[in-house]
């Protein structure tokens, strides 16, 4: 800016200031007749043609009100205002003739012509100076101390005026959303008057509670309730609203739909008043839960067709927990009703077998802990059945208050554990009735087979053969079956202690030497670090047997096998490496089941039992190890068995 003396000098603040300035949204509004009156007032008492209320923003002065004069602004930098704003108390000028700074202003040497000049800063109370209320001649004066004090009253007023509108507008502004909420809001709106009666009421009664809202006017809010009316504090709806307990919580209640019939929602009473100051009515706001009823009885209609208990489990962050919902099928399950486990669960977990009540509560809390699926299988004290065992399955979620809630169902699986155990005990003594005459018979056709009673005739050698293949065929069968029911039943027993793996590994390919030879296969041992592992070596060499025999059968002719072992971290890998088809996609999800079998035309080919790889998986992490394979179609596999290395500290 120029340094010539009219220029004005720019507010130390500027940026505040205009940025306050702005926050006023005054600038290039129309004229308003509260600030007019002050500026004619302000002529009148300092006896001038001309008042003016004028903001000052970057580059001009803006006349908020006019009088006696017809711009509506000038440049900053002619503007007598754009001096007053530097100061705090009245800028006077009684002669612009005779005042270096502004005796070649064009507005005074040319229109408006002014001669006298008097401004007092508009203060937004902040520190910030947004114009003035100024009063203009056209002929030299001078202001009494009255006039001085009476424009600075009314530059008090016109900033406050200032105030006053701008929370005018921006309380029309929220009237103006409150009002589009209050109409759009899907939920029954309504407000009342210290007595309960209806004041308000939004479009939503007409969706919740069928009235249209000019029916409710001045209606008391009473005559929407139910005469059965869900509990809310000593029923506080039914006396003034004044000394209603509970305001601000949301409570279950019946409001009476205008035909009669109840609706359930959610009410919320809320007190209207401003801060610290007695409540001028209340606001209440209902849900409709009508949604919730209708999806509670649809799930209790189907909950009625399916087999035991469809429940919610909570546990809370306290420890506490309860069933928010439960089927009528917890009657089946537990012997109890609905309403006896809703708040609480220790009667459920008093009729859990003792022997399991810590190993179901344990799976909670690791299901809770990892938000895991919850899936266990225990027995319960029937009051009526006597015991029974059940299955479980939940998926928990975890709630905003830190709770956790399962959905889930229990079922009365009391009839298969009775048929397993009918299973497992057929297939004992049906093993046991069959093992010791087909051992006998086994033994008999290896013997006549041998020579024992002579040259066996030519007619019949095949048939011998055949005789005793299948009696070994069968003999496999039955121990592998007794094998799977010791397992299963937890009956079989393991010797672990160290064992040389190298000279196991050596015995077991020796004794495999006539089979590989049988199958036109060489089979090598590879030989590893010299390492003790932690095994039993009868179940260790079984399912090393196991291995071996499906390499040695699914090897093509003149083939190899190879047997080696490496050191793989903290444990020894047995390998057995064959050169075969490999294993399918489609199998390889299902080779370690019961009964598996790749495919009955290749398989079935090859003999086998389909129990092998099960009963050797069993073996092997009974003895804390893993088995697993690797496989690609057509280029051969290799099964892998990972024990323990034994060392100091670890024996069994």
């Amino acid at each position: 800016m120029s340094n010539h003396p009219g220029h004005p000098a720019t507010p130390l603040n500027e940026s505040e200031r205009l940025a306050a300035l702005l926050a006023y949204e005054l600038l290039d509004t129309p004229s308003e007749a509260m600030f007019d009156r002050i500026t004619a007032l302000a002529a009148q008492i300092c006896g001038t043609p001309i008042a003016l209320i004028s903001l000052i923003d970057a580059e001009r002065q803006w006349f908020k009100s006019r009088h006696g004069l017809d711009a509506e602004q000038t440049p900053r930098e002619m503007a007598f205002c754009a001096h007053a704003i530097n100061g705090q108390t009245l800028f006077e000028v009684d002669n612009t003739l005779l005042d270096p700074r502004f005796c070649d202003n064009p507005l005074v040497t040319g229109a408006p012509d002014i001669r006298f000049y008097a401004g007092v800063p508009l203060n937004d109370g902040q520190g910030h100076n947004l114009g003035t209320l100024c009063v203009i001649d056209r002929q030299p004066r001078h202001l009494n101390d009255a006039q001085r004090q009476a424009l600075h009253l009314l530059a008090e007023q016109a900033t406050q005026l200032f105030e006053l509108r701008l929370q005018a507008r921006r309380q029309h502004e929220q009237a103006a959303l409150h009002k589009a909420m209050f109409r759009s809001a899907g939920a029954a709106v309504l407000v009342t008057d210290l007595d309960g009666l209806i004041q308000q009421a939004s479009p939503g009664v007409s969706t919740l509670l069928g009235y249209q809202p000019a029916q409710l006017q001045q209606q008391p809010l009473e005559q929407l309730l139910t005469s059965t009316l869900r509990r809310l504090p000593e029923d506080s709806l039914r006396k003034p609203l004044a000394q209603t307990e509970g305001l601000g919580q949301v409570h279950e209640v019946q409001l009476r739909h205008c035909d009669g019939h109840p609706v359930p929602v959610l009410l919320t009473l809320t007190p209207i008043s401003l801060e610290d100051q007695p409540p001028l009515g209340y606001l209440c706001i209902a849900h409709d839960l009508s949604y919730r009823e209708e999806a509670l009885q649809r799930l209790q209609k189907i909950a009625e067709h399916l087999p035991g208990m469809v429940y919610q489990f909570q546990l809370d962050p306290d420890g506490q927990s309860h069933f928010p919902y439960t089927s009528q099928g917890v009657e089946e399950i537990y012997g109890l009703s609905p309403e006896a486990v809703a708040h609480d669960t220790l009667r459920v977990f008093q009729v859990i077998h003792p022997d399991d009540q810590r190993r179901v509560q344990e799976g909670i809390y690791l299901s809770a802990r990892d938000l895991s699926l919850w899936h266990q299988e225990y027995r319960v004290m029937h009051p009526r059945k006597g015991l029974i065992w059940v299955e479980g399955r939940a998926s928990p979620q975890r709630q905003r208050d830190g709770s956790v809630l399962w959905h889930g169902f229990i079922n009365d699986i009391s009839a298969r554990k009775q048929m397993e155990r009918l299973k497992s005990e057929f297939v004992s003594t049906v093993s046991h009735e069959l093992r010791t005459p087909l051992t006998s018979i086994a033994g008999s056709l290896g013997l006549v087979n041998g020579g024992a009673l002579g040259e066996v005739p030519p007619s019949m050698a095949d048939m011998l053969k055949i005789a005793e293949q299948n009696s070994q065929r069968l003999r496999q069968l039955i121990d592998d079956l007794l094998d799977m029911d010791k397992l299963i039943a937890g009956k079989m027993t393991f010797n672990l202690q160290p064992l040389a793996l190298e000279t196991l590994l050596a015995e077991c390919c020796a004794s495999h030497q006539g089979f590989a030879q049988q199958h036109g296969i060489r089979l090598l041992h590879s030989p590893g670090p010299g390492l003790q592992v932690l095994a039993d070596p009868f179940r260790l060499q079984q399912v090393l047997s196991n291995l071996l025999s499906n390499a040695l059968k699914f090897s093509p002719a003149q083939g190899e096998v190879l047997l080696s072992s490496q050191l793989h971290g903290d444990v020894v890998r047995i390998l057995v490496s064959d050169q075969g088809p490999g294993i399918s996609a489609d199998f390889a999800g299902r080779i370690f089941e019961k009964f598996s079998q790749a495919d009955a035309s290749d398989r079935r080919q090859k003999g086998g039992t389909g129990l092998g790889l099960a009963i050797s998986k069993e073996l092997i992490e009974r003895m804390d190890g893993q088995i697993g394979f690797d496989s690609t179609p057509g280029q051969g596999s290799t099964f892998w068995i990972d024990i323990p290395l034994h060392r100091e500290g670890n024996a069994p």
